[in-house]
């Protein structure tokens, strides 16, 4: 992830300063820079917690099996379905504020778009937990 992060900065910086302002090709590799800073950054974070990890003897073995705990993956499992559902009514919130401030429909739709597919998502997993359960 670090090396990614690393390749794709370079990348980003060097072609917007080769690449005219203000073109979208610009901005698409200001996004790249942007990705790869963003990599470096959790790349830099993981390697810190691993070498943190390594000091301490048996800690990743601890932290493998409170992992894969049937308790915790619960908790995990309820957690991510909360954030899932407040997450849900953001982007509904977003949707009303693009409305509002006069933002393209196509946005706004797009932001529609993204609720309605978190919906059928969720339907088509129900069906298929409840096939496996």
């Amino acid at each position: 992830m670090l090396i990614l992060g690393v390749v794709l900065a370079i990348v980003g910086l060097l072609a917007s300063i080769f690449v005219d302002k203000g073109d979208i090709i610009s901005r698409l590799f200001g996004l790249v820079f942007a990705l790869g800073f963003g990599l470096i950054g959790g790349g830099l974070g993981s390697l810190y917690k691993i070498k943190r990890i390594e000091k301490i003897p048996g800690k990743s073995k601890q932290i493998e099996i409170e992992y894969k705990d049937e308790r915790n993956e619960l908790i995990r499992d309820k957690a991510n379905a909360k954030a899932g559902d407040i997450s849900n009514w953001f982007v509904l919130l977003i949707a009303y504020i693009c409305i509002i401030m006069g933002y393209p429909t196509w946005l706004v739709f797009l932001i529609l778009g993204v609720f309605l597919l978190k919906y059928i998502l969720w339907i088509l997993l129900i069906n298929k937990y409840n096939k496996e359960f």
